[in-house]
Formats: C-alpha cells, structure tokens, sequence
C-alpha cells in the first residue's frame, strides 16, 4: 500500500546463526529460544510464516539489518540497512505488511521474485495519524477504532472502500468514570491538607495518576475478527458478542472475569494465523472460549519483561532483553507452545 519506489539493499549478510536451545518445561509447555552471538534484536515481527528480525550489530547503533527467517529461524534474506536509517523498530499494519520505522519516515518491506526489499520513504508523522485509528480490513471493509477523552470514549466505525460511507458500529462510554476523577482528586487535596504537614500518603499527582491507571482506568472495549466474523468484548456490560458481517447476531456470552486479586487491563491478544483470543491475568496468558466466555490458563509470561509478544499459529513469541555482568546486552526471541 505504500509501494513508490524501491531502493536495493547491500548485499546479502550470510553470517547469521540460528541456534535452538535445548527444550525445558514451564507449566508442562515447551520453550525453545533464537539468539545469534554477533547480534543484538531490537524487534521482530511475523508474517506468512516468516521472521522479519530487527538486528543491529553488537554494540554499534549505525549498523543495523533486517534478517528474514522460517520458522524454525533458518535464514531465507538478509536486507542490510544503510547507516544513515537509524531504524527503531517494526509494525505491522492492517494490510499484512511489516514497516520499519525510524525517527520520521517509515519504509515498507517489499519482496520481489525471492528477494526483500524496502520501499521509499513515507513521513512519519502523516502515516500514523492516518493508521492510527485502523484496527483491521476485511474483504467488504476497513474498520476503525476512534478513541476519545482519553479512551474512556470508543467509536467503533466501519467504511466501505467501494460506497466510501462511515457505519457506526459500537460506542464504549465510560465517561461518567471519567466525571468522578476530579471529585477524588479534591477528595485527596483536601484530606492531605488537614494532616498538619504530617501527610506520608501518595502526592496528589501520583494520586491522580493512579486514579486514571488504576482504579478508574476505563473499561475499554475490544473490537477483533477471525474470518468474516465479528467480535466485541463489551467490558461495561460483561459480555462478548458474536457477528456477522451483515451485523447479525450470532451469539452472545458473558465474560468470565479473574479473581479480584489478579490485576487485569482488559488488554486481547489474537493469534494473528489461527484467530484465537488470549488475555493476561497477572503474569498467566490465559485462552478465551468466545461460546462460554471462560478463560482457559496455558502459560506462565511476564508480560512486564517481554520487549514484545506476538502469538503465531499457537506459539507465543516473546522478546527478551537482559544485561550480563560485564553489562553486555543480550537478548533473543524466545517461544512458547500453546498446545
């Protein structure tokens, strides 16, 4: 969709290693990891069975690449990136096509006959506030998320690429939440006060940022599809409803929430091959049954140390970063089966 031109790459980069580590057993699931020694992984994406893994060369920050994998992290390309790119990480838009970003213009990676390629550039800036509120495509339409008052208000909208007409869909409001955060921001300022300067609690900035993080964080919705089938997770109603794309409803559920305990952000994953949803409550990534709403747990994550999770054809890919004690960074891509 961003096709203007294409610049070749530098030649191809034949010192990749692909390096599969022993298996070893989490929560009865099967974990091997891809590192290569030479080195670092900024980001990875995956797309039609194929790694498109952001690497820049060990400690150096102007020599970086893209190596494009299978699978099972055999090497097919390499596109080596001139050092004036400077990339900072990878997307993958709703067209299914990997870009890579940089401080303010973004090149599409193209693939002509068995070789990668990336595209000219497109401003940065223009191109995300275009994106920004597409959520997915199918073969009828585009939809789109339209987020506002800072996400307690979702306008969930489709367009017609052929009538170019604007179909609202759904509306999240959760503005009234949104109402009561000044009312307990005052609430605070004005217990503070009356301690006599002997007030040890949280300052009314942290406050309030834990109210708008925490407690009163908006019960977002989820707009997702599989196929031609629609999907929204109505958090305010406690309901996953189930469409067609004529909007006919097929089936409606309620959502099983977690314990009160298990701090949760209403935050879906989707596995981008197979269509199937996940969330996490706490660090366990759990399966949701779309029929009865309940989750299923599969694996221990920590969400909170993954750089990035992808969920691939019932594996969830996972980057990993750390330092060792000579403060070398490593880092590697590890994955987890599902099944």
């Amino acid at each position: 969709m961003l096709l203007c031109g294409l610049t070749m790459s530098a030649q191809q980069d034949t010192c990749a290693k692909s390096i599969t580590l022993d298996a070893v057993y989490v929560t009865a699931e099967k974990i091997s990891a891809y590192r290569d020694y030479n080195y670092v992984m900024v980001d990875f994406e995956v797309v039609d069975d194929k790694f498109f893994i952001l690497q820049r060369k060990e400690n150096s920050f102007k020599n970086y690449r893209i190596l494009v994998t299978n699978m099972v992290f055999e090497p097919l390309d390499t596109i080596n990136l001139p050092k004036k790119l400077q990339p900072t990480y990878l997307e993958f838009d709703i067209a299914r096509n990997v870009q890579i970003v940089t401080q303010d213009t973004l090149y599409q990676i193209v693939k002509i006959e068995n070789k990668h390629y990336y595209a000219l550039p497109v401003e940065k800036n223009h191109y995300q506030e275009v994106m920004s509120r597409c959520l997915f495509m199918t073969d009828r339409y585009i939809y789109f998320c339209d987020t506002r008052a800072e996400g307690y208000l979702l306008n969930f909208y489709r367009i017609s690429p052929q009538k170019m007409e604007r179909e609202l869909l759904f509306c999240s409001n959760d503005l009234q939440r949104l109402s009561e955060i000044p009312q307990e921001v005052q609430w605070h300022v004005a217990h503070s006060s009356r301690s006599g300067g002997l007030w040890y609690g949280p300052s009314d900035d942290d406050w309030e940022s834990y109210l708008r993080n925490v407690w009163m964080r908006p019960e977002q919705a989820f707009l997702g599809h599989s196929h031609d089938t629609l999907y929204y997770f109505d958090h305010q109603n406690r309901k996953i409803i189930t469409y067609d794309e004529d909007l006919n409803l097929l089936h409606s559920c309620e959502i099983i929430y977690p314990d009160k305990e298990s701090f949760w952000r209403h935050t879906i994953y989707q596995d981008r091959a197979w269509g199937d949803f996940y969330t996490i409550f706490g660090t366990t990534l759990n399966e949701i049954d779309l029929k009865t709403g309940k989750t299923i747990p599969k694996i221990n994550v920590n969400n909170y140390l993954s750089h990035k999770m992808i969920i691939y054809k019932g594996s969830l890919y996972s980057l990993k970063k750390r330092r060792d004690s000579g403060n070398l960074e490593i880092s590697f891509i590890e994955k987890t089966k599902l099944y």
